[in-house]
C-alpha cells in the first residue's frame, strides 16, 4: 500500500526534507498520488510539515501509530506478529471479541488511534480519545484453570509498568488490581476477559486489553488521571511504547505459564502495589470493610487485616484508598 511506503519512507529520513518527485519517483506513481499519501498520514496524526517548493520532512516527535515501525522494535516470537490497525472503534476488546478468535494466532493484537467507548474494571468508562493514548487488545489462548484467569492482569500490569520504565523513564505504581498510577493519578488500565469452552468447561480465549494515557487528558477527568506527556513533556513515544509492551508482555505471559517462575511474576506485582502498608476500604457485593493492605497471595488475592486482625483475601470487588491520593 502506497501510505505505508511513503510513511516508512518518510520514518527513514526523520528530520529530513524529502520531495514528492523523489517518492514519486521511488514508488513509480504520480507526485499527486505522493501527495495524497502524505495527505492521508497528516490526517492519521503523523506530524509532516509541507515545505513549499520543496516537499515533506516528519518530525521526530512525530506520534501517528505505524505497523511497520511497531514490527521493527518487537522482540516478539508471537504478539504483535498479528496486528490489526483500526483508525477508530467503540472497544478493542468489543471488537476482537466480534471476529472468529479460533482462527486467529495467539498473541493478535487490535490497535486502534481512539475508541468511542472504552471499557474499564466494574463496567466503567475509560477515556480514549483520538490519538491520545494507547489503546489495544490482545488474544491469549492460556493453558490454565479458570479461577487463575484474573492472574493474567497482574501480569499486564508488571509488563506495562516494565515497558514505561523502559521507554519513558517512568516508575509507576499499580493500584490493586488492573490500574496504573503516577503521583496519585491514573496512567492507564487494565480489562481482562476469559471465555470458558462450552464443551470442555475450561478456559478458551482470553483477551488482555490495555489503555495507557499518552497525550492530552480530557478536562472531565484531569483531576484523576495524568499521561506520558504530562509527566515528560515529551511526545511521540506511541509507536515505541507500544512494540516494549508486547515484547515484555511475551515475556511475563511465557514466565507465568510456565508456573516455574509464576512467583516471581506475583511477588514483581506486589513490590509495585503502592497500597501496602496503608488503610483501604474494601467494597463488595453485599458489604464494606476497612483495614491494612499487607501483600497478596499466591492467586493473587489483595490480604487486607482489618481491625479485628481477621485476614482477608480480597478477590472480588473494589479497593479505595484515600489517606494520600483522594481516591
Amino acid at each position: 500500500m502506497l501510505q505505508d511506503q511513503v510513511l516508512h519512507y518518510l520514518e527513514q529520513h526523520v528530520d529530513e526534507i524529502v520531495s514528492g518527485g523523489q517518492m514519486a519517483q521511488l514508488f513509480g506513481v504520480s507526485r499527486t498520488a505522493a501527495w495524497k499519501a502524505v495527505h492521508a498520514l497528516q490526517k492519521c496524526g503523523h506530524r509532516i510539515e509541507n515545505i513549499p517548493n520543496r516537499g515533506y520532512c516528519m518530525a521526530a516527535d512525530s506520534d501517528g501509530l505505524s505497523a511497520a515501525k511497531i514490527n521493527r522494535n518487537l522482540t516478539t516470537k508471537r504478539f504483535g506478529r498479528s496486528i490489526e490497525m483500526l483508525e477508530t472503534v467503540d472497544s478493542t476488546n468489543t471488537y476482537l471479541k466480534s471476529l472468529d478468535m479460533g482462527a486467529l494466532p495467539e498473541g493478535h493484537v487490535v490497535l486502534a488511534d481512539g475508541q468511542t467507548g472504552g471499557r474499564g474494571r466494574l463496567g466503567r468508562t475509560f477515556f480514549s480519545p483520538a490519538r491520545e493514548g494507547i489503546y489495544l487488545s490482545v488474544l491469549l489462548k492460556p493453558n490454565i484453570e479458570l479461577q487463575e484467569v484474573s492472574q493474567l492482569t497482574l501480569c499486564a500490569a508488571v509488563a506495562a509498568c516494565r515497558a514505561v520504565e523502559t521507554v519513558c523513564h517512568v516508575t509507576s505504581g499499580v493500584k490493586w488490581v488492573n490500574d496504573l498510577f503516577y503521583n496519585g493519578k491514573k496512567l492507564g488500565g487494565i480489562l481482562t476477559e476469559g471465555f470458558i469452552s462450552a464443551e470442555a468447561q475450561t478456559v478458551g480465549d482470553v483477551i488482555l486489553g490495555i489503555g495507557i494515557n499518552m497525550g492530552k487528558v480530557p478536562d472531565e477527568v484531569s483531576h484523576l488521571a495524568t499521561s506520558i506527556r504530562e509527566i515528560t513533556q515529551e511526545t511521540g513515544k506511541r509507536n515505541d511504547l507500544i512494540a516494549e509492551l508486547l515484547s515484555q508482555l511475551e515475556q511475563v505471559y511465557e514466565e507465568f505459564c510456565g508456573v516455574s517462575q509464576r512467583s516471581a511474576v506475583l511477588a514483581e506485582y506486589e513490590q509495585r502495589l503502592f497500597i501496602l502498608g496503608h488503610k483501604v476500604n474494601v467494597v463488595q457485593h453485599g458489604g464494606a470493610f476497612s483495614g491494612t493492605a499487607t501483600g497478596i497471595d499466591a492467586k493473587g488475592a489483595l490480604l487486607v487485616v482489618d481491625e479485628a486482625g481477621e485476614v482477608h483475601a480480597v478477590g472480588t470487588g473494589e479497593v479505595q484508598f484515600s489517606e494520600e491520593y483522594g481516591f
